[in-house]
């Protein structure tokens, strides 16, 4: 992923993975190391969360389609190495928050997914996205 063209958004804006997913079964173990590597990214990337958190539901028997998410994420990650959480001392910090829901999105089970982030200053110290 070294050489990958660069993209501007973590996740497809239509994207609906299933479980059944197209093509191939890819190997399981690589895909949870990938994963691993990207819930790891996620402590400093909030912004990779709601993507990383899609592709967790199908490490069970991932496809090439899962795999494909995946990789856009790292995509993504390939072109803003720049950005990240970044912590400055203001002398009047203001807290901000944010909350969305997709309102039953997932396409198997008809359950929303909805997801909050505080911001305190310059930087997020707070976040979550979760199955309701």
């Amino acid at each position: 992923m070294d050489n990958c063209n660069q993209i501007l958004t973590p996740v497809e804006e239509i994207l609906k993975l299933t479980k059944d997913g197209s093509g191939e079964l890819v190997n399981s173990t690589d895909f949870k190391g990938l994963f691993g590597c990207l819930r790891y990214l996620t402590a400093t990337r909030p912004d990779i969360m709601y993507g990383v958190g899609l592709v967790s539901r199908f490490m069970e028997a991932p496809r090439q389609s899962h795999l494909q998410a995946a990789k856009r994420i790292l995509k993504y990650v390939k072109g803003t190495t720049s950005m990240g959480i970044f912590y400055t001392v203001l002398e009047d910090p203001k807290l901000v928050g944010f909350t969305d829901s997709d309102w039953a999105g997932d396409t198997e089970g008809r359950i929303s997914t909805s997801g909050y982030g505080f911001q305190l200053g310059t930087g997020f110290f707070s976040w979550s996205s979760m199955k309701q």
